[in-house]
This record gives C-alpha cells, structure tokens and sequence, in this order.
C-alpha cells in the first residue's frame, strides 16, 4: 500500500510539474492555427497589411481584360490530370498583338490542404512563339487552384485564381 501511494504523488507531482508546458503549447498552436485562419481571411499574420486578393478569373481560352486596353488567355496543354500539366498565358496589347513586355508568376496548389503542396510564386518561362508557360506538377487528385499574378515594369497589373478539380 505504501508503495502505491509512493507512485500515485509521483505521478501528480510529475503531471504537475508538465501540465504547464503542454499547456503553452497547446496555445501555441491554437495561435497558429488563428493566425493562418486570418491570412486565408485576407488579412496578414500582423493584421496591419492586407495579403493581396485573387478573385476569380474567366474560364480557360476566354479573352481577360488588362487595365492597358489589351488583354489575355490562359489555358492548359491538355485537360489537367496527375502528372505534368502546362499553363500557357498569352498576351496582346490593345491592336490584338502579341505583347512580350509582361512579366507572369503563378503559384499552384491545393485549397484543402493549404501549405501542402503550394509551390510558391514561379515565373512563367518566355517561348519562341511569344507565349508564357509554366509546368506545374499534379500530384494528387482533389480541388487545385492557380493564382496568377501579371506585372508590367515592376508593377502588378492583374492578380486571379483558376480552381480546377483532378
């Protein structure tokens, strides 16, 4: 019986003892699972600056207005399956001809699994032809978006997203 209660006030005094440090870690993460409910919010970790919006773009192949009086088309090599897919980004100013002044980023990953598969800002790649591509990798099945970001000497020009499911 001695030795019982011997272990049971050792047990407490150890649980005691941790019981704050879990604790402080518990609210850690509840603190940053708040912070990346309020980025995905719009808003910054600090919640002093806005994180920069990407509304909706046209679907694929459909002309999208820039505010220079031209406009672009976006689309996929092939219908986006797992594996390698292509997105091509073509440009034209205001006579309809192509336009090679852009420069083009996209981030690509999956909305339900944020920070699991994004692949951060990558430029698109200038071909011979004049069009802007950028191979992006599908990893898995599931809903996927495509936040495109267009600048013009150094200044944003257009930001829009594409969700697509694979």
């Amino acid at each position: 019986m001695k030795k019982y209660v011997i272990r049971m006030i050792f047990s407490l005094l150890f649980v005691s003892l941790l019981y704050p440090a879990f604790q402080a870690q518990a609210q850690a993460r509840g603190q940053e699972k708040l912070i990346s409910k309020i980025a995905v919010a719009g808003q910054s970790a600090t919640g002093r600056e806005k994180v920069p919006g990407f509304p909706p773009m046209a679907k694929p192949g459909k002309p999208i207005p820039l505010p220079n009086g031209g406009f672009f088309i976006y689309g996929f090599d092939k219908t986006p399956k797992l594996g390698m897919v292509i997105i091509k980004v073509e440009i034209f100013n205001k006579e309809g001809k192509r336009d090679l002044s852009f420069e083009v980023k996209a981030d690509s990953g999956m909305p339900s699994m944020r920070g699991a598969h994004e692949t951060g800002e990558q430029p698109f790649t200038l071909s011979k032809k004049g069009d802007y591509l950028l191979p992006i990798n599908i990893v898995m099945p599931g809903d996927w978006e495509i936040k495109l970001t267009i600048t013009k000497a150094g200044k944003v020009v257009f930001r829009g997203s594409h969700r697509f499911d694979v």
